[in-house]
């Protein structure tokens, strides 16, 4: 297969109109002019909201006038409502957007989100910040000082200034590093009918994805032992507890430290619970994964194993940056980088990102045309970090036979971890892993296509192998779900044959 060249990437979204094929990643999309009016009807609808205790004073006003309520104890009445029309102003949408992770009332109506620059869910904290600092706040000492006339005026300011931003940001935006994205039903790039793209598709292998299957178990969980790790551990339990997964097994990539935790927390929430992990093994220089259940996770050779992976990945994080350095002819703080990073891994899209976001990087000619993109880091990592790339660094890991002798000597079960790019591209070195003592694979997967699936199902049966099923949850991002295998049901028998074979 031959390597496309640098900024390859970058040049196909570039040549692709925005109009013929818009991008929605994740489930969300960058918002465009088109957007304003309904983010527009939106804001007025969480106006209303923030100023809803005014109705009850138009109630008590007219019971007044009804004789209803006696004149006398308005005043009292008066102050108790400028108490909670301020409480309303300052707390009610703060609430609201932190109780649904970034939808105020208008928005949830509208689809719209609050998230980080990058995409990723915004923190409470940011939420908070955002609209007392940029909206409640304002409205309060302006309307103080200057009547209704500076509250328009700074909306107004506020407005010109989102419709002015290349990211359709507000002031407060800019500030806080988050912004206002749509929230797309679908995630499949929107294409014209006669677009020569169309014609092209695969629609074949778009049609063999298998539907996404929700189970009682769940085999590959990453906590936040992992990098890029959502959930703790007992925030798990609770997910799996609340969605009626009976077994979990929490499979921390190079780390064992979830599973002294996971004893615990199932038996707190009568959750089951097999001890796993998940390690990145060397085969003949390709990468792979391997996952060990019912492991002896307080072993000494598993805190070896997380220690030599911090090692290296740092080691190659490093010489990552000092290339890239090389071709931007500036220096990257990576100290900077790995201080707030505990799993002392910078990779390409990390460190895409920082130089995209800080100003000092603002005049480098060879990142100027990935400024024009919302995702522009997404085309600059592919083009300088991925494999076979200027930038790209092999990290490395330990031999697979070592790993599986590790796993054996701990007392657990080897599981090749989602192999079905492998059966396809490689299926030598499938069988040459199979070979080497793998007692199980991965069969059920959300990568996987039915194809795949049905594939290494007959692999598994012919070769007498273990099967087993997972998430490969990471996060809340994309359609990754606890508990979506994409196992059909009358498969989980199988599953249930290596969770007996231990317990």
């Amino acid at each position: 297969m031959k390597r496309r060249k640098t900024g390859e990437g970058m040049k196909k979204m570039r040549k692709t109109p925005e109009k013929q094929y818009q991008l929605a990643v994740d489930g969300i999309r960058p918002l465009n002019v088109q957007d304003s009016k309904d983010r527009l009807l939106a804001f007025c609808m969480d106006v209303s909201i923030m100023l809803c205790p005014i109705a009850l004073w138009n109630i008590i006003l007219l019971a007044v006038l009804g004789n209803i309520i006696s004149i006398s104890g308005i005043k009292l009445i008066s102050i108790f409502i400028g108490g909670l029309l301020v409480i309303s102003i300052l707390f009610l949408n703060s609430y609201i957007y932190r109780q649904t992770g970034g939808q105020s009332v208008g928005m949830r109506m509208f689809g719209f989100k609050v998230v980080k620059k990058s995409g990723r869910k915004a923190s409470r904290q940011q939420l908070l910040l955002r609209e007392l600092v940029g909206f409640d706040l304002p409205f309060i000492i302006l309307m103080y000082f200057t009547n209704a006339f500076g509250v328009v005026a700074y909306w107004g300011l506020n407005g010109l200034f989102t419709l002015a931003d290349s990211r359709h940001r507000s002031l407060i935006d800019l500030v806080l590093g988050t912004r206002v994205v749509a929230l797309e039903k679908a995630q499949q790039p929107v294409q014209k009918e006669k677009a020569p793209q169309a014609v092209k598709q695969p629609l074949p292998k778009q049609a063999e994805q298998p539907e996404l299957i929700m189970n009682t178990m769940d085999l590959h969980i990453h906590s936040n032992f992992s990098d890029r790790g959502q959930y703790n551990v007992e925030e798990i339990f609770q997910y799996a507890k609340r969605n009626h997964i009976r077994t979990v097994s929490i499979t921390d990539l190079d780390c064992a430290k979830a599973n002294s935790i996971a004893v615990r927390m199932s038996e707190l929430y009568g959750v089951t619970y097999i001890p796993g992990i998940e390690i990145n093994c060397d085969l003949r220089g390709r990468r792979v994964r391997i996952l060990g259940y019912f492991i002896q996770y307080n072993s000494e050779l598993f805190a070896h194993i997380e220690n030599e992976s911090l090692v290296n990945e740092k080691r190659a994080s490093i010489d990552r940056v000092r290339r890239f350095e090389a071709l931007l002819g500036r220096n990257i703080d990576e100290e900077r980088l790995l201080k707030s990073n505990r799993f002392q891994r910078l990779s390409g899209e990390l460190i895409a990102k920082h130089v995209l976001n800080r100003p000092e990087f603002d005049d480098c000619a060879i990142l100027k045309p990935y400024r024009r993109d919302e995702f522009g880091w997404r085309a600059l990592n592919k083009d300088y970090f991925a494999y076979g790339k200027p930038c790209y660094v092999p990290v490395k890991y330990p031999y697979l036979k070592d790993v599986l002798d590790v796993i054996e000597l701990t007392g657990g079960i080897s599981v090749l971890a989602h192999p079905g790019k492998l059966l396809v591209q490689e299926p030598e070195l499938l069988d040459e892993a199979l070979l080497m003592g793998v007692q199980g694979i991965e069969v059920f997967h959300p990568m996987h296509t039915k194809k795949e699936m049905a594939s290494l199902l007959k692999l598994a049966t012919d070769r007498k192998l273990l099967v087993s099923a997972g998430s490969g949850f990471y996060n809340m991002e994309g359609n990754t779900r606890i508990g979506r295998c994409n196992c059909p049901k009358e498969a989980e028998g199988l599953i249930d044959m290596m969770l007996h074979a231990r317990m």
